[in-house]
């Protein structure tokens, strides 16, 4: 009993450290390759984490052997464009300055409904505001809307909005990020003067959020939600 538990924690271990090496990609939206690859890994590591007497050798070589021609098989798709339309696919046009491609549609096996669904979960619900839409390689829909239905840009209306980087999460859980809180240039003595400034100590934050234009965002613990600047834009570091 005790050998099936540690084989299997083993396994475990293995298969967890053979998605990671294959990158955060993997995890995401499957390439047919990659789908395939997964659905081998899982059915390799249950025979011998089942039964003891399956080598544990039989499930571990074949993963690695995979793993290697996972690898071949990415290098030579990152080398060469035919190999990656090969294995992989291409992107297919199936919206063009608004108008449907029937013929695209058929060859990749979509129907309209299937069209539509995509085109909801790009975020439109009128297929007339799209103006071109693509399947990607990967089967997703990406959807761009025509020139009459797309929001305004800063520059055409003649805004200066100044940068607009990433916010810091400096405090998640009641815990003080140290990496983010170093990004910033800023110290942990910093983050607590400005939360003692407003009563506040850090667990009792469930979340703080800085912004690049010095804009703090607190989630407090118990509820409530607190706002406010807490540098000067040119202040900001990152």
């Amino acid at each position: 009993m005790f050998t099936l538990f540690i084989r299997g924690a083993l396994l475990y271990v293995v298969m967890i450290v053979t998605m990671r090496a294959l990158g955060k990609r993997q995890l995401g939206e499957f390439e047919p390759y990659e789908l395939a690859m997964t659905i081998l890994l899982a059915d390799l590591i249950s025979s011998p984490m089942e039964s003891v007497g399956v080598p544990l050798l039989h499930g571990l070589l074949p993963v690695a052997a995979m793993f290697v021609v996972h690898g071949a098989i990415t290098l030579a798709s990152l080398r060469w464009d035919g190999f990656r339309a090969l294995v992989s696919g291409k992107p297919a046009l199936v919206i063009n300055r608004g108008e449907i491609d029937q013929r695209e549609l058929d060859r990749l096996c979509l129907s309209v409904a299937d069209l539509l669904e995509g085109l909801r979960g790009a975020g439109y619900l009128d297929p007339a505001e799209v103006g071109t839409a693509i399947v990607e390689a990967n089967g997703t829909i990406t959807a761009f809307p025509t020139g009459a239905d797309r929001p305004p840009k800063t520059a055409e209306l003649e805004l200066t909005p100044g940068y607009e980087g990433m916010p810091m999460a400096l405090i998640t859980g009641g815990r003080v990020q140290p990496n983010n809180l170093k990004r910033t240039g800023l110290t942990r003595a910093w983050l607590e003067d400005v939360l003692a400034g407003r009563g506040l100590a850090v667990k009792a934050v469930y979340l703080a959020s800085l912004d690049t234009r010095g804009r703090m965002t607190l989630q407090l613990a118990g509820g409530g939600l607190m706002r406010f600047q807490a540098l000067a834009a040119e202040e900001v570091a990152w």
